[in-house]
């Protein structure tokens, strides 16, 4: 039987390796999240065109077509443009979305949101996923987070974004894009996690691709310093522990 002060110093160490995990929807798909009443009130303090920004929108699909769709929440209704088609493949009509852009905001005329990307919501977090899936159904994927590996075949840096392709055992490709700094290069073994939309994962994490074992694949977002510090701390714990006793 654990006696209390060993109980305490378990739960210590699992506090302390909780504190270390990071948030995985703490997005930069999630921007300012503004409701369609609030737009309607005044556009102009969400106009891209006076004062360049991005907001997020929710709301259900009311319509759908070739070149745009309703948004309605509630009792108002936001004008989308989908003339980037792919961002929209696979949502349908009654989906609840959330979806970011630049709001353009015509005194005369319609309003109209441009998205940038586009989620269903709840946001969905469809794990380890394997590229062959994606490449045979990208609809069912779109829209929604998950985490990839694969082996990088290319790399290209243009306007602060790599540009990454990563293919399979089977030599199925993917596309990646990246908005942060990384050394890792052709030929790596990576593991990517991100949402998927457009026919491409806008990746938020890209590190190698550890072992199962690893303490960075058992505990999401678990990173290699503040395991090393975790881990020090446990052992200190312990150690005054025994000798308390």
């Amino acid at each position: 039987m654990l006696n209390d002060s060993t109980t305490r110093t378990i739960f210590m160490a699992i506090l302390l390796l909780s504190c270390t995990v990071t948030n995985a929807y703490a997005s930069m798909f999630e921007l300012e999240i503004v409701p369609i009443s609030k737009i309607k009130e005044d556009p102009t303090v969400y106009d891209s065109t006076m004062a360049y920004r991005k907001i997020s929108v929710i709301g259900n699909i009311s319509e759908l077509t070739k070149q745009s769709a309703i948004l309605v929440d509630g009792q108002d209704s936001l004008k989308i443009d989908i003339s980037r088609i792919e961002l929209f493949d696979g949502f349908n009509i009654n989906d609840q979305i959330m979806t970011t852009g630049e709001f353009i905001y015509e005194p005369v005329g319609e309003s109209t949101l441009m998205p940038t990307y586009v989620l269903h919501y709840p946001i969905e977090d469809m794990g380890l996923v394997n590229i062959s899936s994606i490449v045979s159904d990208p609809a069912d994927h779109n829209g929604r987070y998950m985490t990839v590996v694969g082996n990088v075949s290319s790399r290209e840096m243009s306007m602060g974004r790599y540009t990454i392709t990563i293919v399979d055992s089977e030599n199925n490709a993917m596309k990646i894009y990246y908005y942060g700094s990384t050394e890792l290069g052709i030929g790596d073994d990576i593991k990517a996690f991100g949402l998927y939309n457009g026919n491409a994962l806008h990746s938020e994490s890209m590190t190698r691709n550890k072992s199962p074992l690893s303490i960075t694949t058992l505990v999401p977002g678990f990173s290699s310093i503040m395991g090393a510090v975790a881990i020090l701390s446990l052992a200190l714990l312990l150690k005054s522990k025994q000798r308390n006793d």
